[in-house]
């Protein structure tokens, strides 16, 4: 396989580990009726219009009734969640993730971009009574929860923090700018946002040293 070919495939196949191991609560998803693939008949396809193969909505039925597209197939699912990669290479992927609340019976899904340098999230209720409505995401983390301690920004440098989907939950991924374009810097934390049972909770963690 050319290498041009695999790393797509293989930044996929991370993509699809922060999902779909965490799903030992889909045996609930008959809790409160919600699943996966119910709620994504009734979400807009906005958030393909971040790809560039983007998916009309005739689109969308062909792909949940055949289980792929032209540009897109169904690449993982079970009841709380479904990943779509894109076709031919699989080079770029959607993920959609349920959070069930264990508290008033409403369900939080999630659908964003996979694997992405940048990456795009919405995020979307459904209440008891099946009706579904955008939300806002967590309020993105100052960028300096990420450096350690007496770390500081260079004064060129201006920073982005975005909310992705992420383990077990949303994460938050700062990106960095200067007049240059994007810069890199080394990270002491990683933000998270775990769901609760009720919503989700920040936290900040050592960030794993990087793998030679």
């Amino acid at each position: 396989m050319r290498l041009s070919v695999l790393f797509p495939a293989l930044r996929l196949l991370a993509a699809l580990a922060c999902l779909l191991p965490l799903t030992a609560g889909s045996a609930h998803a008959e809790d409160n009726g919600a699943t996966a693939r119910g709620l994504f008949t009734m979400l807009p396809t906005s958030i393909f219009e971040t790809t560039a193969e983007g998916l009309s909505e005739a689109e969308k039925q062909e792909l949940l009734t055949e289980g792929r597209t032209e540009f897109w197939e169904i690449s993982g699912e079970t009841p709380d969640v479904l990943v779509f990669a894109s076709l031919p290479f699989r080079d770029r992927a959607v993920g959609l993730r349920l959070f069930r609340n264990t508290e008033d019976g409403s369900t939080d899904v999630a659908v964003g971009t996979l694997g992405e340098p940048i990456c795009t999230v919405e995020l979307w209720r459904q209440d008891v009574s099946g009706r579904v409505v955008p939300i806002d995401a967590p309020p993105e983390p100052d960028a300096r929860e990420f450096l350690g301690q007496g770390q500081k920004l260079p004064g060129n440098v201006m920073p982005t923090v975005l909310i992705c989907l992420g383990l077990g939950g949303l994460k938050a991924e700062p990106v960095f700018w200067s007049s240059k374009g994007q810069v890199e810097l080394p990270l002491a934390n990683d933000v998270s946002y775990q769901w609760t049972g009720q919503g989700f909770e920040k936290r900040v963690t050592p960030r794993a040293p990087a793998r030679r």
